[in-house]
């Protein structure tokens, strides 16, 4: 007769192991389902050659949104001296509201968090768990607001290009190399049209959603020309293209939280907002 277990290891195994799954509510499983049943597509006339057109379809339907709110999910690459190449997780939670407000959260893989809002020509993040904020005046204007925090104060905006108008530029400039045409791709439950970007030091890849709200679903940039040629893959979801004011959190310190001055490190004027780094 095999042996009982003790009964601290009989117990463990009822708690931790043994115990029954809790039942996911059923919209989460037809969902979670729906991503591996690829709906039929239907015939497309789509121009091998019209990478160019998913792309400015996209610009022109992002740049005429009043609202924008999304969540992305990213990897980004650093290469180490000795070649070695790690990567690092973190998540965003973006909001638009023209002309002049902005809301965003990072939450980076070591759980520390960045909030920050520009509205009413003030800059204000926090950061957590330092319990630490600050607060700086800024031009009226998304586009320049964004400018000086990024450039004066070295403040990493993600995605600034897709909240600030200047999109145009960024993927549909004159030092935009080439425009190629991938295909049709099946991405986190949704089809997308995959388009290659190259600009000087840059390879750019989307996907754009097909239909008529062609949000980005996925981007890869690619440093081609820094050593081991580090990537920035982000993966977007929960486009949303109305924002209610009570969506965006009201900046309150938290208890304790000390205040500290945010002092520029380069003078006015003196650089622009990188358009390559989310």
């Amino acid at each position: 007769m095999r042996a009982p277990l003790p009964l601290f290891l009989t117990a463990l195994l009822v708690t931790q192991g043994c115990a029954p799954d809790v039942a996911e509510p059923v919209g989460m499983i037809d969902a979670a389902e729906a991503r591996w049943s690829p709906t039929p597509l239907g015939d497309r006339d789509v121009d091998l050659a019209a990478g160019r057109d998913v792309v400015q379809r996209g610009v022109e339907f992002l740049s005429a949104q009043d609202e924008l709110w999304f969540e992305t999910q990213a990897v980004f690459e650093v290469v180490q001296d000795d070649g070695t190449k790690l990567q690092f997780d973190e998540m965003h939670r973006l909001a638009l509201k023209r002309p002049d407000r902005m809301y965003w959260k990072t939450l980076a893989d070591d759980a520390s968090t960045r909030t920050a809002w520009i509205g009413d020509g003030q800059f204000t993040m926090i950061r957590e768990p330092a319990n630490v904020w600050g607060r700086v005046d800024v031009p009226p204007g998304l586009g320049a607001a964004a400018s000086r925090v990024a450039a004066e104060y070295n403040v990493r905006i993600p995605f600034v290009d897709l909240l600030t108008g200047s999109l145009p530029e960024l993927w549909l400039g004159d030092d935009v190399e080439s425009f190629n045409y991938i295909g049709e791709a099946w991405i986190d439950g949704q089809w997308t049209d995959q388009v290659a970007l190259t600009k000087p030091g840059v390879e750019l890849q989307i996907w754009f959603r097909i239909g008529a709200r062609p949000f980005p679903v996925k981007m890869v940039i690619l440093k081609a020309e820094e050593d081991g040629l580090p990537a920035y893959t982000a993966r977007f979801r929960d486009w949303r293209t109305e924002v209610p004011d009570e969506r965006i959190p009201t900046f309150t310190p938290p208890a304790g939280a000390e205040r500290l001055e945010i002092v520029p490190v380069a003078p006015p004027g003196s650089a622009e907002v990188s358009d390559e780094t989310p």
